[in-house]
């Protein structure tokens, strides 16, 4: 069959291009593709600020009267560590497996605080130094477990971070639980931060919470 030089060059062409349209299509599936232009995705539900809610009434730890005996200032101290910990005011009670202590050195006792049904062990240890109210740092003491609430977490959460990005997000978060103090927890939120990496894309930033003796925490 007889082919003119025009004719050859046309197919030439053809060819060429359909070559070049096959390695553009390769170099997609060999990962040439474009980087994501936001890093990492949100969790969880928008959230409000705190604030915008209704607070409900606070419900502190009752002080006792400063002559009271000794082991009903044991009880408040742990009363109000156990709110601390949990980040957020509600009803306690304290019961101690001894009637009365005096902060004496190797001198123990053990309370157990309920909030909000939820019972904190406290095994006391007295270390015969000086402290505010008699106790202050003359006693250890390390709460059987950590106190994750809503109300905390959000608080928590939403004063660290309304600054730092935008659309603040969080897993639907218990009233009250227990988790392990120290540890990280399964409860997560995240919030939208603009050209926050290094090269400049936008990201979601997730961060979990955990709980310690001085309130609820939350880290990438």
């Amino acid at each position: 069959m007889h082919y003119s030089r025009g004719s050859l060059i046309a197919a030439a062409a053809v060819s060429c291009l359909l070559l070049t349209s096959c390695s553009s299509a390769d170099d997609g599936k060999n990962g040439g593709a474009a980087e994501p232009s936001v890093i990492g995705s949100p969790v969880g539900k928008p959230i409000e600020s705190p604030e915008a809610t209704p607070q409900r009434k606070s419900n502190s730890v009752p002080e006792p009267d400063p002559d009271a005996p000794f082991i009903e200032h044991v009880k408040y101290e742990l009363a109000t560590r156990t709110v601390k910990m949990a980040g957020a005011p509600a009803k306690t009670s304290t019961r101690c497996d001894k009637d009365s202590v005096r902060p004496v050195t190797g001198a123990r006792i053990t309370c157990t605080v309920t909030y909000e049904g939820i019972e904190v062990t406290w095994p006391v240890k007295f270390t015969g130094k000086p402290g505010f109210g008699g106790m202050g740092n003359g006693y250890e003491a390390q709460p059987s477990t950590g106190l994750l609430t809503r109300e905390g977490a959000l608080n928590y959460f939403w004063g660290n971070n309304r600054e730092a990005g935008t659309d603040l997000r969080c897993d639907t978060l218990p009233r009250v639980t227990k988790v392990p103090l120290g540890q990280k927890s399964q409860f997560q939120c995240s919030y939208f931060a603009a050209k926050a990496s290094t090269d400049g894309r936008d990201m979601w930033i997730t961060q979990t919470f955990y709980s310690t003796t001085d309130g609820i925490r939350a880290q990438v």
